[in-house]
């Protein structure tokens, strides 16, 4: 998925303001339940994907702490707004963890014009919604979409394949999980680190963890032969 960005999901917890004790050194900080909704339309085109986080509960708290302006022990609707403009802009660059893959490519998607907050049973959920920014049609090529941090700070858990919603698509199409063997992952990860020389970094050469281990869900509208 191109050139890991080191503290990527690092970036969420400086933009809220929350102390870091040291780098992300392979392994996640923050932990998402994530629900994904592929929007499509009746004749099969890809037009936007939803998505619905919910922030476990160790961060969850330590954003009440930074947020709760008036010490009320809550987060009212202004200082939930607050939270979803800080994260916005602080995930801006590192493409909201969002991705859909074309034949090995991104596809080009919108930034969500907001992110909605909510916080319920002790934890901070954000829904926002990426419209997708160029002619994708899924009776002629599968699309591939995950949510995933290159740098394996932000770790995402999809519950299964229910984790993936198609809404306003064809009765048609079909959809397939791929979840990874970790084993085998870790063994793609180190033999590409292997090709490395001494002074290269982690970079186009070597695709980070995250990207091998990550969760996607493969999505077509293609007739069935």
């Amino acid at each position: 998925m191109g050139v890991v960005k080191r503290g990527a999901g690092i970036s969420i917890l400086a933009a809220l303001g929350l102390s870091i004790a040291g780098p992300a050194l392979a392994h996640p900080h923050v932990f998402i339940e994530s629900h994904v909704e592929l929007v499509g339309d009746e004749t099969g085109h890809l037009k936007a994907i939803r998505n619905v986080w919910r922030m476990d509960e160790l961060f969850s708290s330590s954003v009440v702490v930074d947020f709760d302006n008036n010490a009320n022990g809550t987060l009212d609707p202004a200082e939930l707004d607050a939270i979803g403009e800080t994260i916005k802009t602080s995930i801006a660059e590192w493409g909201y963890y969002t991705f859909a893959e074309l034949g090995g490519r991104d596809a080009k998607l919108s930034d969500p014009d907001r992110i909605h907050t909510l916080f319920e049973d002790g934890q901070l959920i954000l829904f926002f919604e990426m419209p997708v920014a160029e002619d994708v049609d899924l009776r002629t090529q599968p699309v591939k979409v995950s949510n995933f941090d290159e740098s394996f700070f932000v770790a995402f858990d999809f519950a299964g394949v229910d984790s993936f919603q198609l809404v306003g698509l064809p009765g048609g199409c079909r959809k397939a999980l791929n979840v990874p063997d970790e084993d085998d992952a870790a063994q793609k990860w180190m033999d590409q680190i292997a090709t490395l020389g001494p002074d290269e970094e982690v970079g186009a050469e070597g695709a980070a963890f995250a990207d091998v281990m990550a969760t996607r869900l493969e999505l077509t509208c293609a007739a069935q032969s």
